[in-house]
């Protein structure tokens, strides 16, 4: 049974691709179903027991928050390389997510324009292209609505044909949560594994849907006042 402190072997790289259009590289979709359990579901046991584990990774993303992001969810993966994820058309239960993975900073303009787009902006400032950091400063100078927000993420990775799933430990601020999920870029085969692991039965929330929430609740937060030096 895997607990909170499951082993991590180290972070995973991205997996590389052709450069494609507005600075972006080209996209690949899959089908994905999520689920947030407040315990440790049957689901973590058959995975150990039936699926092959195929790696482990540790690392820290920062996701850039805004009120679409259940729809178009920015990150930097890292901390330091751009992804974006697109929802596409439902597929019963399964979400279906386009993925975009951006070149390297410093950003081309296209790229910076495209970004610009999913976070909902006419544009930014022309040096946010120059650095993760630069980003973030120009989008607090610009659009203090849009959130950055750190995940840590733990999680083991198993397969099982061409179905991918992992056992995640999510940690936001304090606030910390298993989550366990299923990806494929087909979807019969994706049914079939939900109905193996017997996951079909709990909503299906993806990071973008959870996270905003912890969005509006940061938001609607009151400020802590502290007393005049």
């Amino acid at each position: 049974m895997v607990t909170k402190s499951f082993v991590i072997l180290g972070d995973e790289a991205p997996a590389q691709t052709k450069p494609g259009l507005a600075g972006q590289e080209s996209a690949t979709g899959r089908y994905e179903f999520r689920v947030w359990p407040h315990g440790m579901p049957q689901a973590a046991a058959l995975l150990q027991q039936s699926w092959s584990l195929v790696g482990a990774e540790r690392r820290k993303d920062l996701y850039l928050l805004t009120e679409h992001s259940p729809l178009t969810l920015v990150k930097l993966r890292a901390g330091n390389r751009l992804e974006v994820k697109s929802r596409g058309l439902d597929h019963g239960a399964l979400q279906y997510w386009t993925h975009h993975a951006y070149p390297l900073f410093p950003l081309s303009r296209t790229g910076l324009q495209a970004l610009a787009e999913s976070l909902s902006l006419t544009g930014l400032l022309p040096d946010a292209e120059r650095s993760p950091g630069h980003l973030v400063a120009r989008l607090g100078d610009t659009a203090p609505a849009i959130l950055p927000m750190t995940v840590s993420k733990s999680r083991l990775l198993f397969r099982e044909g061409s179905s991918r799933a992992e056992i995640c430990r999510v940690t936001v601020a304090g606030w910390s949560r298993l989550t366990l999920a299923i990806e494929d870029p087909d979807p019969d085969s994706a049914l079939a594994a939900l109905d193996a692991l017997r996951l079909g039965h709990m909503p299906n929330r993806s990071f973008g849907d959870v996270l905003c929430r912890r969005r509006l609740a940061a938001a609607s937060a009151p400020l802590t006042s502290h007393p005049a030096n």
